[in-house]
């Protein structure tokens, strides 16, 4: 009998280690039995103690401190279930490699856990500064034998004892353990750092000494009386049927054939619950199996987002679509065959690879066709690369990793919404905590009118050398998208979406002036209800020539404000993003030359237009209609209409002039907008087949 090496190995490609003890080499099969027949549970007086003793603590302490009363306890049961799910993970993990090299039914993986499983529950009863003799005078060895432990396996759980100490005592156990506590809450000190410790070797011996309903559970059965010096034979309790997790001798044994489904067997106490399933053939009402087979999990998908048509936008859509896709590639690449078999260390699984994904997999076609294997490949090879782990640019961020799991948690519920059997998924102990308001402000700079007014020194703004060479300082003025976007974000605070798919008839004239009415159309939606309002046309556009551009371009017979922005040959695309390849290029060449930069480039105008308003004296309330937010109070999300396009003219004046050094000119279009053709860096798919074919030929 020998360490579990083809197990081993196979763990240790997933980065998985867990010590098995070795075994004598000459335990035969009747020794094995006599020595597994002992119960492998505390007996109900001493966990009895042993919780009173607890609880008194506990209750003397909150007497003096009552800011305890839940807190430290909290806290406490928190490390307690993130290590439970832990080791319910690896132990699923060690059965599935065992049935891998097909020696899933064999005795020893339960003894050895059991073995390991005592260890444990010595260091949780006697702590870790007591090095355990287990002579025959020791507490150690008496609390084995007192729970009914052989003494000959005394031997094997104390090598393990040993171990499992040494470990317990180094700081490769202790720096994890003390980042967990802080990430729960509970102040780290010497004292709460033993709690802690206790608190996960009880973990890990509760699991390890429950085994039994993780494997097809052997239990003996003599087929001859009166032959004990004969090795009994072995038969399979099935899994679940009676909460047998020991290797019953057969002296113990009940007649029948199958005690455990034996009509007047009594449960033993100790048995693990186990929920009853629905039957694997169930059919439900729609047609589909309770048990919803994997590979269907993209065609339901679709019913999915059908059902959420009102609520996602297109770019939402496929945000869930592509979280779904990887977590359905996860499961199939651990040989889930449908949703009864999903287990949490699947949803962990998940989180690991979108912590090995390359950041600009969203960026990339190449990157998003390859499976799951593949991506994993190509992460930890980026990591092999660099000497240090934080240079690697892998791993999603905290708010992309946050939302991918909200999708495939919101996925799940929508498949147990239908009748199909799935677990609940746990997100404690995987996803990041969510980011602090005050802390993502501080991600987006706030350019103030001084930057944004250098901004404006571009030459797309004073001047370029001609259509095609835009960074250069000329004399040419051209007005497009480029000219007029960037001074809707600046003195409006519009989204680059909305300004970007504007529409000819949106600019409009009304009995206070000239006005842009932003509402959803065919070319863009708008984020939520607040988005749609009225702005005032600002002052200085119209001083720029603003509305001749718009009749300019309503004469062409265009219905985008900005027609070089729309794919003519793509029902739906975002005009933003269009927009953004434009500038951004010209940005950076000017920040390069010594022009004003700042990262995300388009969303910090919106917000420092905001931040430049609050300075100004203008409430947050009134700043929330201008840019289309959702209310932040009651009153003005309930009970007050947005503002009116007066009081909006009349507040946006607060915002400075930062185009004053700018001169009107005569509208002058690009040259394929004047000519009604589509845009250069728009392609017609049927020309570019054309063009592929006649390369092949």
């Amino acid at each position: 009998m020998t360490r579990r090496h083809d197990v081993q190995n196979l763990l240790r490609r997933g980065n998985i280690w867990y010590w098995r003890p070795r075994l004598p080499a000459t335990l035969s099969q009747s020794d094995l039995n006599r020595k597994l027949s002992f119960s492998l549970r505390q007996t109900d007086h001493n966990r009895a103690k042993f919780m009173a003793r607890r609880l008194n603590t506990m209750l003397a302490e909150m007497r003096f401190r009552p800011d305890l009363k839940t807190t430290r306890q909290d806290a406490l049961n928190a490390l307690f279930k993130a290590e439970i799910e832990r080791m319910n993970e690896l132990m699923d993990d060690l059965v599935i490699a065992a049935k891998a090299t097909g020696n899933h039914h064999k005795p020893t993986h339960l003894e050895a856990d059991l073995i390991t499983g005592w260890a444990f529950r010595l260091l949780e009863e006697f702590g870790t500064a007591i090095d355990l003799s287990f002579d025959e005078a020791c507490q150690g060895r008496q609390f084995l034998l007192q729970n009914n432990v052989p003494n000959d396996f005394v031997p094997m759980i104390a090598e393990t004892f040993r171990q499992e100490r040494q470990f317990a005592r180094s700081r490769r156990f202790e720096v994890p353990l003390k980042q967990e506590m802080a990430e729960v809450g509970l102040e780290v000190n010497r004292l709460n750092l033993e709690r802690s410790r206790s608190e996960v070797f009880r973990a890990k011996a509760d699991v390890l000494l429950n085994t039994g309903s993780r494997y097809r559970v052997l239990q003996v059965a003599s087929t001859e009386q009166g032959t004990g010096d004969q090795a009994a034979d072995l038969h399979v309790v099935p899994q679940g049927s009676g909460g047998l997790n020991t290797l019953q001798d057969v002296s113990s044994a009940e007649t029948s054939d199958n005690p455990a489904t034996d009509e007047n067997s009594v449960p033993s106490p100790n048995a693990p619950f186990i929920k009853p399933t629905e039957p694997e053939d169930e059919v439900l009402p729609d047609g589909r199996q309770a048990r919803l087979p994997v590979s269907e999990f993209l065609d339901l998908f679709e019913v999915y987002r059908r059902n959420k048509a009102e609520e996602w936008k297109s770019e939402t859509a496929n945000d869930v679509r592509v979280a779904i896709r990887m977590f359905h590639d996860v499961l199939v690449f651990n040989g889930v065959e449908h949703t009864g078999e999903i287990r949490q260390a699947h949803l962990a699984a998940f989180r690991d690879l979108l912590s090995l994904l390359p950041k600009n997999y969203g960026q990339s076609s190449r990157l998003r066709a390859l499976s799951f294997i593949e991506l994993k490949a190509v992460g930890e090879r980026m990591l092999d690369e660099v000497d240090d782990d934080d240079a690697a640019k892998v791993g999603f961020k905290a708010q992309t990793v946050r939302k991918h799991l909200g999708s495939v948690d919101g996925f799940r519920d929508f498949l147990a919404g239908r009748g199909h059997q799935i677990i609940s998924f746990e997100m404690n102990g995987i996803r990041p905590n969510k980011v602090r308001a005050s802390e993502i402000a501080l991600l987006t700079p706030k350019p103030g009118p001084d930057k944004t007014e250098a901004m404006f020194g571009m030459p797309i703004f004073s001047g370029a050398r001609s259509e095609i060479q835009q960074k250069e300082t000329g004399s040419l003025t051209l007005h497009n998208s480029l000219y007029f976007l960037p001074m809707l974000l600046v003195y409006l605070g519009m989204r680059r979406a909305e300004a970007a798919g504007l529409l000819v008839d949106e600019i409009v004239s009304t009995p206070n002036g000239w006005a842009i009415e932003i509402k959803a159309n065919k070319i863009r939606g708008l984020k939520n209800r607040q988005s749609t309002r009225m702005l005032p046309v600002p002052q200085e556009m119209l001083r720029l020539s603003f509305l001749d551009y718009v009749e300019k371009i309503r004469s062409l017979g265009y219905r985008p404000l900005f027609p070089e922005l729309v794919n003519p040959y793509v029902k739906k695309s975002d005009p933003g993003d269009r927009f953004y390849k434009n500038f951004n290029p010209l940005f950076v060449s000017n920040a390069a030359n010594g022009g004003p930069s700042w990262i995300r480039v388009l969303h910090a105008l919106r917000h420092g237009h905001a931040d430049t308003l609050k300075q100004n004296g203008i409430s947050p309330e009134l700043i929330e209609d201008i840019q289309g937010r959702d209310g932040a109070s009651e009153t003005g999300i309930r009970y007050t209409n947005p503002a009116g396009l007066p009081l909006l003219k009349d507040l946006l004046t607060k915002y400075p002039v930062v185009t004053g050094h700018l001169e009107p000119s005569p509208i002058r279009l690009l040259s394929f907008v004047d000519a009604r053709e589509p845009a250069p860096w728009f392609e017609d798919p049927d020309e570019k087949r054309g063009r592929r074919g006649n390369r092949t030929k």
